[in-house]
């Protein structure tokens, strides 16, 4: 089975351009007016269109989860870029911009197995994406420290709060990119190049 991400490098849009959008509705482009620097307000823009194309009506749960009523989905930003995934059981994405990361924060997020693995920047981003797919699988988002969380194996079975979930981590252009299903059956990642 091919897991469908929908990629959109928003990076060179404008707000104008992003704004005429026929997903938009009056009260979506006011409710944007409150974002004040433009990177978020984009961000909120392309996110809300993407839902509009592919979810249609969606709620929030109490971590702030948007949730289908007919469709388990999840969305993911990283410096321009964002991506979204739908699936018939629970699903999280992460994607992150390679790009240089403090050692700080590299002992922060991991455990001993972990930075045992990582070795650049790379190999960094593609624990951290793990633990956040993860995580937005699971529906909770982060609640316990980030060395908590399970960031290997990078592609297989990964036990976290008592279920199975199947983690796939690729390399996509200048991308690390990682879904993570509530599932135990391994599957392929089809990226399709969205356009707006």
């Amino acid at each position: 089975m091919k897991l469908k991400i929908y990629l959109l490098d928003y990076s060179l849009l404008s707000l104008d351009y992003l704004l005429g959008s026929s997903y938009l509705t009056s009260l979506d482009k006011e409710s944007f007016n409150k974002y004040t620097v433009d990177s978020v307000k984009k961000e909120k823009i392309v996110s809300t269109i993407l839902k509009r194309k592919y979810i249609g009506d969606y709620y929030l749960n109490e971590y702030g989860k948007p949730l289908s009523k007919d469709k388990y989905f999840n969305i993911s930003h990283s410096h321009g870029y964002i991506a979204l995934v739908m699936d018939t059981v629970n699903i999280g994405i992460d994607i992150e911009k390679i790009r240089d990361v403090d050692s700080d924060l590299m002992d922060y997020i991991s455990n001993v197995e972990e930075r045992n693995y990582i070795h650049d920047n790379v190999s960094f981003f593609e624990i951290w994406t793990n633990k956040e797919a993860l995580v937005k699988a699971s529906g909770t988002g982060i609640r316990n420290k980030p060395n908590s969380i399970p960031g290997l194996p990078l592609n297989g079975i990964v036990v976290y709060n008592n279920k199975n979930y199947f983690n796939k981590t690729i390399r996509y252009d200048v991308l690390i990119i990682t879904t993570s299903k509530e599932d135990v059956n391994d599957y392929e990642i089809e990226i399709i190049k969205e356009v707006i």
